[in-house]
């Protein structure tokens, strides 16, 4: 199984859990970590040590995270160089989070991560494009012409 911290600036995090709740209900293992304002690097570190002395060891690590080098981010590599058994996503969102919930006990972390790829993919949509295929999908007959 696959445990899974979630951080981000400010209630990102608690947020995100909370909506993936509505959804899985409770989830063993899985922690939202919010880096609230006027907290440093080296808080929100230490709040990362307590979830993970909470996560049985024999267990992957996967922490979500919201930007790029953000210092929920930072905080996490230091743990992740250490660790061969733990990776780091960012740009984290809810259908990437639901995901990792449907799939954290059947995958490893490589195929998780190679998942979640797609799933960042195939979530992203610009709706006027979507409706432009659909509108195209419609014109053409059962017989493939126009």
């Amino acid at each position: 199984m696959i445990s899974v911290i979630i951080s981000g600036h400010g209630d990102f995090a608690s947020a995100l859990e909370g909506s993936s709740k509505m959804i899985f209900g409770e989830e063993n293992h899985v922690v939202a970590i919010p880096f609230l304002k006027g907290e440093g690097i080296q808080t929100l570190e230490e709040k990362y040590k307590q979830a993970l002395e909470e996560m049985p060891l024999e267990n992957e690590v996967l922490f979500l995270v919201d930007i790029f080098g953000g210092t929920p981010y930072n905080a996490a590599t230091p743990y992740i160089l250490k660790n061969k058994t733990a990776d780091m996503v960012s740009g984290v969102n809810l259908p990437m989070l639901l995901e990792v919930l449907a799939m954290r006990e059947h995958v490893t972390l490589k195929e998780m991560l190679g998942r979640l790829k797609q799933v960042n993919e195939e979530s992203f949509q610009v709706c006027s494009e979507h409706l432009e295929k659909i509108q195209q999908a419609n014109q053409i007959g059962e017989d493939g012409l126009l």
